[in-house]
């Protein structure tokens, strides 16, 4: 299939037109691409100094634990809807399990950068 997409662009790119076309349409996407990537650094920066990233970051959290809550403490007591209602309504407090703990720890032992040890990576260049 790529050989069939090479033999067309082959043949598209022997006409001078093509290639005077293509010449501006690739200048216009970088120029575009170049402008909404600082556009998009700038916006994100200035949410970030404004502190509305932290606070959704902060919802997003609690409305996670509030879901693990309900998964976990709520769904038994579906049978009984007055129950269930009052569960949903004032869901417990969520507290981890050993296995998630160990999970998280894990997780972001694998995201931290900080503590990266070259040797105990069996794929790093060498």
């Amino acid at each position: 299939m790529f050989q069939i997409f090479l033999s067309k662009f082959k043949v598209l790119l022997k006409n001078p037109m093509a290639i005077f076309v293509y010449g501006i349409l690739s200048k216009w996407y970088v120029m575009v691409m170049v402008a909404a990537m600082v556009v998009t650094f700038w916006v994100f920066k200035g949410l970030t100094d404004a502190g509305v990233l932290q606070a959704a970051d902060k919802l997003v959290s609690k409305a996670l634990s509030d879901t693990k809550s309900v998964a976990r403490y709520c769904v038994p007591k579906i049978t009984s809807l007055s129950a269930f209602w009052d569960c949903l309504e004032n869901p417990p407090q969520y507290t981890p399990t050993k296995d998630e703990e160990l999970f998280e720890k894990g997780m972001n032992d694998l995201v931290d950068f900080g503590n990266y040890d070259q040797k105990k990576d069996p794929y790093a260049d060498q």
